[in-house]
């Protein structure tokens, strides 16, 4: 497998796509496409040598040559140059109709792509306290299981989406939220749910309050009847139940927050 990185075009800085590409997917389609990439419209020569050609027929006189008379000679050229002409049409329209430029050619590389799941992580901490440690999650009656929160990746104003999310969700001014992008990451994962392999694309932000609610400070509490709790990497570590279903954020998000 490759991967192939690429910027586009956001309302923020730094937000950033990656592809993960079978390299003998991608071998192929090169080798498929690789006669119809063309940098300019074919058949103009050929229309113009047409064009030349029945002017020239014009101009000239013929005389008899194998039998064939001076007007049977004037009639097969004036064929053969409406013929070079209609050639040279008909591969400019195929030109036109079939143009496969580099624009098409990355359009179906990215239809390569095996990154399914594009989610941005976010990890709230307790910063209320002196000696921060612990982050902020969510119960999953579905999964049975405490979550960081996740949303999916949009490909524009994502971290003013999360900001609305996190405002609606925690019930705060989306003012008070500030998002810090620490980092991406390509995890290939075991779906339990589904019984198959899936890459997921993960976007980690830290999220930074700066202001908490009493509530929010509690241990635990509940919002719109979904409960929330405060845990460390070591208490997350310790559920069997989190480490099944989601270890891999669970590392990902103790190795690049702090």
């Amino acid at each position: 497998m490759i991967q192939l990185s690429r910027y586009i075009p956001k309302t923020y800085v730094g937000e950033k796509m990656k592809l993960l590409i079978d390299k003998i997917k991608l071998k192929l389609l090169l080798e498929e496409k690789r006669d119809n990439i063309r940098s300019r419209v074919e058949g103009w020569d050929l229309i113009l040598t047409g064009v030349l050609f029945l002017i020239s027929i014009l101009c000239s006189e013929y005389k008899s040559v194998f039998g064939l008379s001076s007007e049977t000679i004037t009639v097969l050229a004036t064929i053969l140059g409406i013929f070079i002409t209609f050639w040279g049409v008909v591969k400019v329209f195929k030109s036109f109709r079939l143009r496969y430029d580099h624009k098409l050619l990355f359009s179906d590389i990215e239809n390569l792509n095996e990154i399914l799941h594009r989610f941005s992580i976010v990890a709230l901490k307790d910063d209320f306290n002196r000696y921060s440690n612990r982050f902020l999650l969510h119960y999953d009656t579905n999964w049975n299981c405490w979550f960081f929160f996740s949303f999916p990746t949009s490909d524009s104003a994502n971290e003013e989406q999360i900001r609305n999310r996190m405002s609606n969700i925690l019930k705060v001014d989306k003012n008070l939220i500030h998002l810090v992008h620490k980092s991406e990451r390509l995890q290939p994962k075991y779906s339990l749910k589904d019984c198959v392999n899936k890459v997921y694309q993960h976007s980690l932000y830290q999220a930074v309050m700066g202001e908490f609610s009493p509530e929010l400070k509690e241990d635990s509490f509940v919002l719109d009847g979904v409960s929330y709790k405060w845990m460390t990497i070591a208490e997350m570590e310790a559920d069997d139940r989190i480490m099944e279903v989601n270890k891999d954020v669970v590392s990902f998000v103790k190795e690049k927050i702090e």
